[in-house]
């Protein structure tokens, strides 16, 4: 099932001027359509792919397209094979001059935006999205000051916190068709004293309008007391935070500052403030680090299992472009392919870490997933979000949630397991 709609797709069809008819076309729930007179095509690293082969099938009928995204904002030399122009950075300010030159036939291969500042209020086109998700999506900051080695978000989005005014989101919560939100952000919380009083005053706007909610965040939602009950108090269902490790070490070669900072406050006591106040929670967790142990990824299995986290969501490292990750491994020439994401399909495992083999880690991932994918291990957790949450409806999205990812990992693993047979036979 779909669970919530590609946002910025209706936030970039609400700055396409009004002369314009303006479709979009969301190939989760729909086929792609060649009916139009320019094309523009979003995308991360994981779908890129299929964007460049979308992209193609628009050029080869003349049409003209628009790439813009994270990936092609990074890698837009890479990018611009594919398309006949790529926006770098947020679109909102840039269709006006693009669509411009457009018609006067001189499309530039390449469009530099400036960062949005949430200055002028764009109400997304969601008339214009599918009705088919299960949830409504709001966004209301972008950037993230943590600066993690393994994720972009910072490069892409910036170092600073760009609120969007909460006179702006009242607007569109007024425009809100359903009652549940996933509030897309990065991270809903921030960093430092103001952000926390922010947050507040957002959630009791969210309230106002009588929304269930969920949100990602970092570990220091859990700081404030007050911040968390001002989250229950005002619809907040779950959130999604990045653990990412039980180890020290992983955490500091990660530049997970915020998270290393706080190692002497066990994952455990986090999880408990958070459940203390109603509110479920989705842990991430990242393995495959140079730090890893098949003793290491079996203990981390072990404290998902006896932990009460609702949702554990078990990645393996993957190197994005612009990531301090990916630049290391390969200045060190340590990827099996520089640029996995044009493989098909995009592999699970892209290097060997350094105290594990690939091989071994694939079986001690099946195992730890295999112990998670049971229905008695399914129902206990189940049990344990009814007794923190008190909500029939929070407790079976939770389970729901559960197998899914649970099934999809082990899917993963099962269907990745020839891909990597080479790289995995040799020793690391």
């Amino acid at each position: 099932m779909n669970l919530f709609p590609p946002l910025a797709l209706a936030v970039l069809a609400a700055s396409v001027p009004d002369a314009y008819d303006t479709v979009i076309i969301d190939e989760n729930v729909q086929p792609v359509s060649f009916d139009c007179d320019i094309a523009a095509v979003s995308a991360n690293t994981y779908s890129i792919r299929r964007a460049y082969e979308i992209c193609a099938a628009f050029r080869h009928r003349r049409i003209p397209v628009v790439l813009g995204g994270n990936h092609p904002s990074i890698m837009y030399d890479e990018a611009s094979a594919h398309a006949d122009a790529v926006v770098v950075g947020d679109g909102e300010g840039m269709w006006e001059h693009l669509l411009a030159d457009f018609e006067a036939n001189r499309l530039q291969p390449l469009y530099h935006s400036e960062r949005w500042s949430f200055d002028q209020l764009i109400m997304p086109r969601r008339d214009l999205l599918s009705r088919s998700y299960r949830f409504s999506s709001l966004e209301t900051v972008r950037g993230c000051p943590f600066d993690c080695d393994f994720c972009s978000v910072t490069r892409f989005h910036g170092a600073a916190s760009r609120w969007k005014p909460l006179a702006h989101i009242e607007k569109e919560l007024k425009d809100l068709t359903g009652r549940t939100l996933f509030i897309v952000d990065d991270n809903i919380i921030g960093a430092g004293q103001e952000s926390g009083q922010r947050a507040r005053k957002l959630f009791e706007l969210l309230g106002s309008y009588r929304v269930k909610w969920m949100a990602q965040a970092s570990i220091n939602i859990a700081d404030d007391p007050e911040v968390l009950r001002t989250a229950r108090d005002n619809g907040c269902r779950f959130f999604f935070i990045g653990f990412e490790s039980l180890n020290p070490e992983v955490l500091k070669s990660l530049n997970k500052r915020l998270n290393f900072r706080r190692k002497d406050t066990p994952c455990r006591d986090i999880v408990k403030r958070i459940h203390d106040q109603g509110i479920s929670i989705m842990g991430s967790f990242i393995v495959g680090t140079d730090y890893d142990t098949p003793e290491t990824i079996r203990a981390l299995g072990e404290f998902i299992a006896d932990s009460s986290i609702d949702i554990p969501n078990v990645t393996v490292l993957t190197p994005y472009p612009g990531t301090r990750v990916y630049d290391r491994l390969r200045r060190e020439g340590r990827l099996f392919n520089d640029k996995f994401w044009l493989m098909d399909p995009v592999p699970l495992f892209t290097f060997a870490p350094s105290m594990i083999t690939v091989a071994e880690m694939r079986t001690t991932l099946l195992e730890m997933t295999e112990r998670h994918a049971g229905i008695f291990q399914g129902m206990k957790s189940f049990l344990k979000t009814m007794q923190y949450t008190h909500s029939l409806s929070i407790a079976s999205f939770s389970l729901a949630e559960r197998l899914m990812n649970t099934r999809t990992a082990r899917d993963r693993l099962l269907s990745d397991a020839h891909a990597s047979d080479g790289p995995a036979s040799q020793p690391v």
